[in-house]
């Protein structure tokens, strides 16, 4: 094939390691991939102790659950006998759960007769996965990456296909994969930042991670630069497919919309500030732009949603100290104007934005990195972000380009930004009209992906 990477077209047609699969071949391509994984295992061998450390220090310090041992160490739901293809899915928590959700919708539809197998890794995506993800044949929490533990998993799924979601690459579920048959497709891949800089000092390191698979879909022209930079391109096949958590995106839930803004006594003559997953040092600088709005637009309100729900306490702590008063969603109606609304459930995010004034995606005045920023783009809202956006650099380029999101280095930064937007409403009728466009172009990336699934599979999909 050619060296170029395009929109639904695959680049490069070598294997992982370097051979072809092709004829004669096939036997030296194991045979190095089997090397190569032999030569990791041993590498972890020698870790071993720093990693059991580092599960004690997890587990008794941090007190973050492992989710289910027994998942941990293999023993997983087997797959219904009868299916066919066999596909395994792995995405690691609740954002790149987001992103899995229509690429496995789409597989059903494509492949009525599929065993779908789901994995994630922290608690919070299996909470997703369970609620959101009914067309999965079986669940589960990813093994540790060991040998003895990803093979026993292997055998039990005996996997046709393995997709991982974005940078999920670990080399014994994709190399042990390949070895037992299995193709492998990233999807919404991307190449951060941290791995463009980890790749200068094991650039060998990360060019056999990317190469263990056989196709990556990545989100944007950027990744798949990125990709050629790396000198991964040339070698393997990377389709430019957009981003899939566009497709979750698709349709506003209204219904959902009007309830959260019955409930909580919005009306229209105010003007909200909705700061979705926000971490800690970050609600500080949110508060303090929301008090110098306050000066300027009396009738401004605020609603935080903290990333992480059993952070909620220490958001309505942070809210007090600083002198404003606080509510929480579970606690009835919110009519008081003078009350900063904590979003203490999960699943009402999006229908928050719907009657945001401005969004502000968090994670992103604070080294984090960034979550989703397409979502109050994805309500017609113009979207305010800080200046780490590591995890979500093409999306916030893309909505900056678009006219839709504006970056912001501080409090008075977001103040003066929402002040601007909030007071135009000839702006913000327009951001909305650029908005729907931006999401229109976005969309129909797991469709795109399932493509390719077809072609690695050999199958012809229905529909």
């Amino acid at each position: 094939m050619s060296g170029r990477a395009g929109r639904g077209s695959p680049v490069g047609g070598e294997s992982a390691g370097g051979g072809t699969r092709a004829g004669g071949k096939l036997l030296p391509y194991r045979l190095r991939l089997g090397l190569e994984l032999l030569a990791y295992n041993l590498a972890l061998l020698v870790l071993l102790p720093l990693m059991a450390a580092w599960l004690g220090w997890r587990l008794v310090v941090k007190r973050k659950p492992m989710g289910e041992w027994r998942h941990r160490l293999g023993l997983i739901p087997a797959m219904p006998a009868s299916a066919s293809p066999r596909i395994w899915v792995h995405a690691v928590s609740a954002g790149e759960m987001a992103a899995a959700r229509p690429v496995i919708a789409e597989l059903r539809r494509a492949f009525p007769g599929a065993g779908i197998a789901l994995s994630t890794h922290t608690d919070t995506g299996m909470a997703l996965a369970r609620k959101t993800c009914e067309e999965a044949d079986v669940i589960f929490y990813l093994p540790f990456d060991w040998p003895g533990t990803m093979g026993l998993a292997l055998r039990r799924v005996r996997p046709e296909l393995v997709v991982v979601l974005e940078k999920e690459l670990w080399p014994n579920l994709l190399g042990m994969g390949r070895l037992m048959g299995a193709k492998v497709l990233a999807v919404n891949g991307r190449v951060s930042d941290r791995m463009v800089k980890r790749a200068w000092w094991l650039p060998g390191f990360v060019r056999w991670l990317y190469r263990l698979a056989d196709c990556l879909c990545v989100q944007s022209a950027r990744d798949a630069r990125r990709l050629q930079e790396l000198g991964v391109v040339d070698e393997r096949g990377v389709i430019v497919a957009g981003n899939t958590k566009a497709d979750t995106l698709a349709h506003r839930d209204e219904e959902a919309e009007a309830r959260l803004t019955r409930e909580l006594g919005v009306v229209d003559s105010e003007a909200w500030l909705v700061a979705g997953s926000t971490h800690a040092g970050e609600e500080e600088e949110v508060i303090e732009a929301f008090k110098e709005i306050r000066k300027e637009m009396p009738e401004a309100r605020l609603l935080i949603a903290p990333r992480h729900l059993e952070r909620v306490a220490d958001v309505s702590a942070v809210l007090a100290q600083k002198g404003v008063e606080v509510v929480r969603r579970t606690e009835g109606r919110h009519d008081r104007p003078e009350a900063a609304v904590i979003l203490d459930t999960m699943g009402e995010l999006r229908a928050a934005y719907g009657f945001a004034t401005v969004g502000f995606v968090g994670g992103t005045l604070v080294p984090i990195g960034g979550h989703n920023v397409l979502e109050p783009a994805a309500a017609g809202r113009p979207v305010l972000f800080g200046p780490h956006t590591e995890n979500c650099a093409d999306l916030a380029e893309l909505l900056v380009e678009a006219g839709v999101g504006f970056q912001v280095a501080e409090a008075e930064g977001l103040a003066r930004e929402f002040v601007g937007i909030a007071r135009d409403g000839l702006l913000r009728k327009e951001i909305a009209e650029r908005a729907g466009e931006l999401m229109e172009q976005q969309r129909g990336a797991s469709a795109r992906c399932v493509e390719v699934v077809a072609k690695l599979l050999g199958r012809e999909a229905v529909g």
